[in-house]
């Protein structure tokens, strides 16, 4: 049987702003709770993070989306928004994300990258629920 083999070998860094990290989606929620929490960085520079800019250009990026810097809003079709980030590579798609003040997490990773970041609307519409009135 062969032994353990290196993952770290392979390069993200072709994927555009690929941030290269190997983790866990236990790790993964721990950072953006903390980070939606306001306890990793000063108060101007998180005021600054979640300043976000519309994604609907000429090529629109994710429907709903907006950006930051390192972090974006997504308007679920529930009417729910939820932050954090996302990203795929050899077949993998991760997505990390939660409520703004960051009390209500979800980090999922699904294996296969051919059914884009839709089946995520599902799976955080699933876990976030209706906004408030809908």
């Amino acid at each position: 049987m062969p032994g353990p083999r290196s993952t770290t070998r392979p390069s993200p860094s072709f994927a555009w702003a690929a941030g290269g990290i190997i983790s866990t989606t236990g790790d993964l929620q721990r950072f953006f709770g903390a980070l939606l929490q306001g306890h990793l960085l000063a108060a101007e520079q998180q005021r600054e993070m979640f300043t976000t800019v519309d994604t609907t250009g000429p090529v629109p990026w994710i429907p709903g989306t907006r950006y930051g810097l390192g972090v974006f809003s997504w308007s679920l079709p529930s009417g729910v928004t939820v932050w954090g980030n996302a990203g795929a590579t050899y077949g993998s798609w991760t997505c990390a994300m939660g409520s703004r003040d960051g009390k209500h997490l979800l980090t999922s990773q699904v294996n296969g990258d051919w059914s884009g970041l839709a089946v995520f609307d599902d799976i955080l519409t699933t876990e976030f629920g209706a906004a408030a009135g809908s």
